[in-house]
């Protein structure tokens, strides 16, 4: 993989002794909800190589066959691990990524470890046993849904790429935290009418030329598990939304300017006093008086979730994923109104039931335009790659696909 040269030239010259041995040390950071299959999966993947296995102060030691060894010091205790994840996550929201989208996924992902396991292990001078030890730690991190921190604190995913490091490097243009496997493995009964909406599903992805498994996602939600907000509450984040991508827009757009981006919050806001539910982010982004430019375009194409959030009120349809919304149409919609208590009466909040089909609907065609993403390939069927993301993100709220959880924090997991 090539990933420890530079650690290993390091250690090479602090020592003058060429046959003296020195420690490595990777760290996995884990989203599994059951700690001991990073053991477990330690124990197969290095199985043709152990001696024997002996437990040591909260860990396990493996002797290879050459007497040499390596240990695993794991703990999910969650008080520590609450500490730990918030302390880096701290420390890398430093870290000079242009890329301000992945910066925050990446975040979130560090916020979404259930387990952290060091491993030390002793370094020689035979490379290919090194090169043996470092993928096969890769292998565990592949089969346990880890990521592995080195000491220069760069954070790299089981594929060896790298997320995050404090340098602002990062080998993604999008990426796609991971959640615990045992999540998705909720306590809820596959009723009759989920496999007949995932049939359904497929079936129009098999006439649109679209890709699709061959099973249902893990991250499909079941109609049980629906749980919608009110009406008034989807209004307001409507038109919260709106109120950023117009900020936003004012800002990219030819001619633009921060005082133009003031004036236009400001009428909405005056027709609305919606300042007051803003989320966390947006007041961030609202009170920046020199936001940059990938933070500006990456909110104004928050329309589509605004979109997303009038379609669910019964005002406007949501055509086929080919192309962004009708920008004009939302703006002179919401500014038909005078108050959320106007725009929520002549609402028609869609069926929770209509909501699901809607978001089964787009978390297939997510998963394809994911991994056309990932193979370098073109959008299926031509759907708009950032416009069914932006839908995948506003339906996971609209119908708590990601729990009971902030609008900040929904993740469009595929």
């Amino acid at each position: 993989m090539g990933i420890f040269n530079r650690k290993k030239k390091q250690e090479a010259n602090e020592s003058s002794e060429k046959q003296e041995q020195n420690k490595a040390v990777l760290t996995l950071y884990s989203v599994t909800l059951d700690s001991s299959i990073i053991y477990d999966t330690a124990k197969e993947e290095f199985g043709s190589v152990i001696k024997s296995i002996e437990g040591i102060d909260n860990g396990l030691e493996f002797i290879f066959k050459d007497e040499t060894k390596i240990q695993f010091y794991l703990s999910d205790e969650i008080d520590y691990i609450n500490r730990q994840t918030s302390g880096m996550a701290n420390f890398f929201s430093k870290a000079p990524l242009e890329n301000k989208e992945v910066l925050e996924k990446a975040l979130l992902q560090i916020r979404m470890f259930t387990c952290i396991t060091g491993v030390t292990f002793e370094l020689n001078e035979d490379e290919q046993r090194t090169n043996y030890i470092i993928n096969t730690i890769y292998k565990i991190a592949d089969k346990t849904q880890s990521l592995i921190l080195y000491p220069s604190m760069e954070l790299y995913t089981s594929d060896g790429k790298l997320l995050i490091s404090m340098s602002g490097h990062t080998d993604f243009d999008d990426y796609y935290p991971i959640a615990p496997a045992d999540l998705l493995k909720r306590d809820v009964e596959v009723s009759a009418k989920d496999e007949a909406r995932y049939e359904e599903i497929i079936d129009e992805c098999d006439k649109k030329g679209i890709p699709h498994t061959s099973y249902m996602l893990g991250t499909q939600i079941m109609e049980e598990e629906v749980i919608v907000p009110s009406a008034m509450d989807i209004a307001k984040r409507a038109v919260s939304v709106f109120g950023c991508a117009l900020w936003a827009e004012c800002l990219l757009m030819e001619g633009g300017s921060m005082e133009l981006a003031k004036s236009e919050f400001e009428a909405m806001n005056e027709r609305y006093s919606f300042a007051e539910c803003l989320s966390d982010k947006e007041k961030a982004y609202i009170g920046d008086d020199n936001p940059d430019r990938i933070q500006s375009i990456q909110f104004s194409w928050q329309y589509e979730r605004c979109a997303v959030l009038l379609w669910a009120l019964g005002f406007i349809e949501l055509k086929y994923p080919t192309e962004i919304c009708n920008v004009r149409e939302i703006a002179n919609l919401l500014r038909n109104y005078n108050s959320f208590e106007e725009l929520v009466a002549a609402s028609r909040l869609r069926s929770n039931e209509e909501l699901l089909d809607m978001h089964t609907r787009i978390l297939y065609y997510n998963w394809a335009c994911v991994e056309a993403r990932v193979n370098n390939q073109q959008m299926p069927a031509g759907l708009d790659g950032g416009v069914v993301q932006e839908q995948h993100f506003a339906l996971n709220w609209l119908i708590s696909a990601n729990g009971q959880c902030g609008w900040d924090d929904i993740c469009p997991n595929t």
